[in-house]
C-alpha cells in the first residue's frame, strides 16, 4: 500500500488506482510521479478513473499468455 508522500518516491508511483498482477502494472505508463496523486485510464468513452470491465479482461488474459 502507497500511503505517504515517502512510499510514493520510493516506488515510482502512477497513481491510484493502480491495478497489478504478480507485481506488474497491468496499464503500464511512462508516467510516474513522485507523489500521492490519482490515476486516470483512456477508455472508449474517454479518460476514466478505471479501465472498463472488458479492459481488465483483456489486461488479465495477455498477461496469462
Amino acid at each position: 500500500m502507497i500511503d505517504s508522500e515517502d512510499a510514493a518516491g520510493r516506488w515510482a508511483f502512477a497513481g491510484s488506482p493502480t491495478i497489478l498482477a504478480d507485481g506488474v502494472d497491468l496499464f503500464p505508463s511512462g508516467g510516474r510521479m513522485r507523489s500521492l496523486a490519482c490515476r486516470v485510464y483512456a477508455t472508449p468513452r474517454g479518460l476514466a478513473g478505471h479501465p472498463t470491465q472488458a479492459q481488465l479482461e483483456e489486461a488479465i488474459i495477455s498477461r496469462a499468455r
